[in-house]
């Protein structure tokens, strides 16, 4: 099992995401919601693979019974604190088996992109699949569309303030071949002091068909939700 990619940043990433404006979490989930009962009315049960720290499920327990996995165990202690009475687990999506199935599979915001191998790609597709009740729905978020990278391109500093702590990333992304690495350079200043550390976040980028064909070789009947962030598509697959 590879070393997960959110280790000191999960005490920081909801107030950084939420706070510098990078995530609505009530659209994100008032569109998810939508796209489940168009398509599978009925569904009450739900799984967030690579939940981090829970925001999503957080409000898609008001509708759903919810669960939860990640590989972090700081992004899951973050959940847990959010969620005490959540089933929340430490999973790898390639090796998923939680014994029991749902009428919904998520996994968003381009976790999949950190599956670098094709191989694995194919297996974790497999493991939403065999984690879905028949009629039910997988939802997956791709990462940047090859086509739509930009090399050389430095986005600006994000930075978010609560409460006594302040954070501030700065991103330099860099890509060889297929692969592209965030090097993520975060300085946190709260009530102890200053300090700075570097994630890097290693994802691949994957043409959609790669993604579509993952999805129907797992045997799911396949549709494309083009740009549901820029440059990024969603795969949305129901089990026949």
């Amino acid at each position: 099992m590879p070393s997960p990619q959110y280790g000191p940043s999960a005490a920081v990433y909801d107030l950084l995401y939420v706070g510098a404006g990078i995530k609505d979490y009530v659209a994100e989930v008032a569109a998810l919601h939508h796209i489940i009962r168009e398509r599978t009315p009925s569904a009450r049960t739900l799984l967030d693979v690579a939940c981090g720290t829970g925001q999503h499920l957080a409000l898609l327990l008001e509708r759903y019974e919810v669960s939860g996995v990640d590989l972090s165990d700081e992004m899951l202690a973050v959940a847990r604190q959010r969620l005490p009475d959540v089933p929340l687990q430490r999973a790898d999506m390639r090796s998923l088996e939680l014994g029991r199935t749902f009428d919904v599979v998520l996994c968003l915001f381009s976790s999949i992109g950190y599956l670098t191998a094709a191989d694995d790609l194919q297996e974790a597709f497999r493991r939403f699949a065999r984690h879905v009740n028949p009629g039910g729905l997988v939802i997956v978020d791709g990462w940047v569309r090859p086509d739509a990278w930009r090399d050389g391109y430095r986005p600006e500093m994000e930075r978010a303030s609560g409460g006594h702590v302040e954070v501030y990333r700065l991103v330099d992304p860099r890509r060889q071949g297929r692969i592209t690495t965030l090097v993520e350079h975060h300085l946190v200043r709260d009530p102890s002091g200053i300090s700075h550390f570097v994630e890097d976040h290693v994802l691949a980028l994957t043409p959609t068909e790669e993604y579509v064909g993952a999805a129907e070789a797992a045997g799911l009947r396949v549709e494309v939700l083009p740009d549901y962030m820029p440059d990024r598509d969603r795969i949305v697959g129901v089990k026949e």
